[in-house]
């Protein structure tokens, strides 16, 4: 709020001077030209009526101060909300009074804000040469709004302005101050407004009009520039000469002191002058070319024959410097090399040696010298090969020993070993065997035996007692293994480990009627599965499952082996839930109220009239009322989803269709478009007179494939297939134009702003939905009264009954275009087309729809049962 007030304080100012300016006698228009100038207004529902009238105001105070004219200043107007409206475009009008009358017409679009999409179309419509725009002439435009755009505004504007577009941007109430910045052109202070109400609007105006008229305010006007004055459109600005700053009184000037700022360049020393500057250097240095920087003096240079390696030159002198290695001598001038070993050598185990810059060690006779490169080894006669020593070998000084591992003895060549035999010192203590192992001995049993605790005496092996998994029953030990034993009653199978009980069965069981089930020491007898067995024990009967009394059967039950089954009565017939019993034919077993005739149909029925004759709202009755003629353009759905085998019978419903129309060229036309990602038109309405050439246009056409873009369809629809181009007969004719769009899923792009175009373009509008086509869509595309405009098949199987059923009547007298529509058995506001369409089609539901998907109803199945006959 207080950035607003400063606004407004600034604006009041800018008045207050253009007031106390000398103003030229009479009323002499301001000399603004030549400029192209469009006014940009925000027609939004947040502008109240009398602040509407306020801009209106305000845009003709504005043209009334100027030179209007096509060769000096042109005018134009577009207003915005949630879309662009071109009131009048540069080209337009030359006259004050055409401007006037113009924006005095306009009405307030009252939508939302998209400042953003006005930008675009001033920038591409509104200042393009077609539209009255001239090259080479100032091209500005004034934006006035009173609210936060709904759309991005800085990249358009950016591009407006980098097209040669000066904008100002006029933001009054709840403009938003950082969108006015994103929109006005540089500097803001010049291009950027904003007033508390609409009522401040003509401050803006007063200043606006001193920027486009040119007034050299520097000869006008008392400037008080201490320098010089440089006037602009409607203002002027002080500048300085060169050297001098201006301050911040904004007519003064102060000379420039470079060198106290910091910005003279100098590396040493800087010497100022009026707003420049000459670089200096200390005492032994010289300015270089450059005039900035300082270089030492090198003595050096001036001969240095008396340093033996080399000369260094320092401030006011030089020094001599030996080469890396070298010491300088006392006279500061030879040099002499350094012995590194004199420092100390202790890093050196043996011997060390100087050399230039270093030194290095030497290990004595006999020794190498190690990676350390300081210490040193005896020499490892053992590593050069002692493939002679079976064990170990022992390097000495100048030679090497053969050596034994523990447990062995050195033989009498000195190089071989053998195991120390510790059985031969006496084995009395083991039972069975002594084994001489390293370093001692062990004792060993005979095979079957394992070696006691004591390890020296021998027990035989049980192998039972290691676990008898093998053996089913019973395990017995023997000498090195087991044998395998039954329990009484079971005989040892052939594997010598398993038992197997004894088959009594297979003695003969011709007592058991059945099976017979063998046990120990005897059998019984069992019965196959759904008999019971008798009190016998020996014979069975199948169990009666009716006789449980829990079959739920509506007619009869009929008992089987291991179930039940239901019977209905004569002409009856079973349903799905296997139980209930339906009559064949309901017309006979109800009171369906048909006027002419009742058609049953499984689990249903539908009532049909005579030829010529049309079935009411009611269901039940039946009105006359003959064909007529009508523009018809079906939209069929080619997606990827329709499958080609049923692509095949949305040709056959189509065809099915014109079958049942008096197709000429002055009575009924038809159009075809198939759409998917696209739109194809595969025959207009003028293309064909006949229903024979039609239907073999219908055969050729080929399935599409891919997306569902039902949106791009009826836009195609609207602009293009109900075009007088295209065939369809011109409005003032009365022909009735019905579009038929069958679809079997959703749009994957928006279909309200077309569907609503359609039905507003005086198009009654049918949808028809097959499979996982959705609701809400085929509401939206179908005229009112939506419950008897869409229509929905789970599968495409009803769609051929649909096709054979349709019949396509209008009333006659609205059919010839001359006469209004009275008769009340024609249609009060609708056509009998869709009195006929949603009966049969309903009929239809309740036939293929309801009795065939009662457990997958969709969420607008109640519609269907209003209009079912019970």
């Amino acid at each position: 709020m207080r950035c607003l007030f400063m606004c407004v304080g600034v604006l009041l100012a800018s008045v207050a001077i253009t007031e106390a300016r000398p103003k030229a006698a009479g009323n002499q228009k301001c000399k603004s030209g030549p400029v192209d100038l469009v006014f940009i207004i925000d027609g939004s529902r947040s502008v109240r009526p009398h602040e509407f009238e306020t801009m209106r105001k305000f845009m003709i105070d504005i043209i009334h101060e100027l030179d209007i004219g096509r060769d000096i200043t042109r005018v134009g107007v577009v207003q915005y909300s949630s879309q662009v409206q071109n009131v009048f475009s540069l080209k337009d009008f030359t006259t004050h009074q055409q401007m006037v009358k113009a924006i005095n017409e306009i009405i307030p679009l009252a939508q939302g804000t998209m400042t953003g999409l006005a930008i675009r179309y001033a920038m591409n419509v509104a200042f393009s040469t077609a539209e009255g725009a001239r090259p080479n002439v100032p091209h500005v435009a004034v934006i006035v709004t009173d609210g936060r755009p709904q759309d991005r505004v800085a990249e358009v504007a950016a591009a407006a302005r980098e097209s040669g577009i000066e904008i100002y941007a006029v933001g009054v109430a709840r403009a938003d101050m950082t969108s006015l910045r994103a929109m006005a052109s540089p500097p803001f202070e010049d291009h950027v407004f904003l007033v508390e109400s609409f009522d401040l609007i003509h401050q803006f105006g007063l200043q606006f009009q001193d920027k486009l008229c040119k007034i050299d305010l520097c000869v006008e006007s008392d400037h008080g520039c201490d320098h010089i004055c440089e006037s602009s459109p409607g203002s002027y600005q002080c500048l300085c000469l060169p050297g001098y700053t201006l301050n911040e009184d904004g007519k003064t000037c102060t000379a420039i002191d470079l060198c106290a700022e910091g910005k003279h360049d100098c590396e040493q020393i800087c010497i100022s002058s009026p707003g420049s500057f000459t670089c200096d250097c200390n005492t032994g240095y010289t300015l270089n070319e450059d005039k900035k920087t300082c270089t030492m003096i090198d003595y050096c240079s001036f001969g240095n024959d008396s340093c033996e390696h080399e000369c260094v030159s320092v401030l006011n002198g030089f020094n001599c410097r030996c080469k890396e290695g070298y010491a300088l001598n006392d006279d500061k001038r030879t040099c002499t090399m350094i012995d590194y070993c004199s420092f100390g050598n202790d890093s050196c185990e043996h011997e060390c040696v100087s050399v230039l810059q270093s030194f290095y060690c030497r290990c004595n006779e006999g020794y190498n010298l190690n990676e350390d490169e300081t210490t040193c080894t005896m020499i490892d006669y053992c590593s050069f090969g002692n493939d002679s020593c079976e064990h170990e070998c022992v390097s000495i000084l100048n030679g090497f020993n053969c050596r034994c591992k523990e447990g062995y003895k050195l033989n009498d060549d000195k190089k071989t070993c053998t195991m120390i035999d510790y059985c031969s010192f006496g084995n009395d203590s083991c039972e069975h065997e002594c084994v001489s192992v390293l370093n001692g001995f062990y004792c060993r049993c005979n095979e079957g035996y394992t070696l006691n605790e004591d390890e020296r005496t021998c027990t035989m092996i049980n192998y039972c007692s290691f676990g008898n998994d093998s053996c089913e029953h019973e395990c017995v030990s023997v000498l090195k293994g087991f044998n395998c034993r039954c329990n009484e009653g079971y005989t040892l199978n052939e594997d010598k480990k398993t038992c197997t009980m004894i088959d009594y069965c297979s003695f003969g069981n011709d007592s058991c009627e059945h099976e017979c089930v063998s046990v120990l020491k005897g059998f019984n007898c069992r019965c196959y599965e759904g008999y019971t067995l008798n009190e016998d024990k020996r014979t069975c009967t199948m169990i009666d499952y009716c006789s449980f009394g829990n079959h739920s059967c509506d007619h009869e039950c009929v008992s089987v082996l291991n179930g039940f089954y239901c019977r209905c009565n004569k002409d009856y017939t079973l349903q799905e839930d296997g139980k209930t019993c339906q009559a064949d034919n309901l017309c006979n077993v109800v009171e369906h109220g048909c006027e002419h005739q009742c058609v049953s149909t499984p689990g249903s029925y539908y009532c049909i009239c005579p030829e010529g004759h049309l079935l009411q709202d009611d269901g039940k009755s039946c009105g006359s009322c003959r064909s007529a003629n009508i523009d018809l353009v079906l939209l069929i759905d080619g997606s990827k989803s329709v499958r080609p085998q049923n692509f095949e019978l949305v040709k056959q419903f189509v065809n099915q269709v014109v079958d049942q129309l008096d197709v000429s060229g002055h009575g009924t036309r038809v159009g075809l478009v198939q759409y998917s990602s696209r739109v194809r038109t595969e025959f207009p309405l003028s293309m064909y007179k006949s229903k024979e050439e039609i239907k073999a246009a219908v055969l050729k056409v080929e399935y599409m494939e891919k997306g569902t873009m039902t949106g791009l369809a009826l836009k195609h629809m609207v602009e293009n297939s109900f075009s007088e181009a295209e065939g369809a007969r011109a409005a003032s004719r009365n022909i009735p134009r019905i579009g038929l769009v069958f679809t079997d899923g959703r749009s994957q792009d928006d279909i309200t702003e077309w569907a609503k175009k359609a039905k507003d373009a005086g198009i009654t509008m049918y949808a028809v939905g097959v499979g996982k086509a959705v609701e809400d869509e085929l509401r939206l595309i179908a005229s009112e009264p939506v419950e008897k405009h869409f229509f929905y098949s789970a599968d495409f199987s009803a769609i051929s009954q649909i096709a054979e059923n349709l019949k396509l009547n209008i009333c006659a007298e609205e059919s010839q275009g001359e006469i209004e529509v009275k008769d009340p058995c024609a249609c009060d506001s609708l056509v009998e087309f869709q009195q006929a369409t949603m009966t049969t089609l309903n009929q239809l539901n309740q036939k293929h729809i309801l009795y065939s998907s009662m457990s997958h109803q969709p969420k607008y199945y109640s519609q269907f049962q209003q209009n079912k006959v019970t």
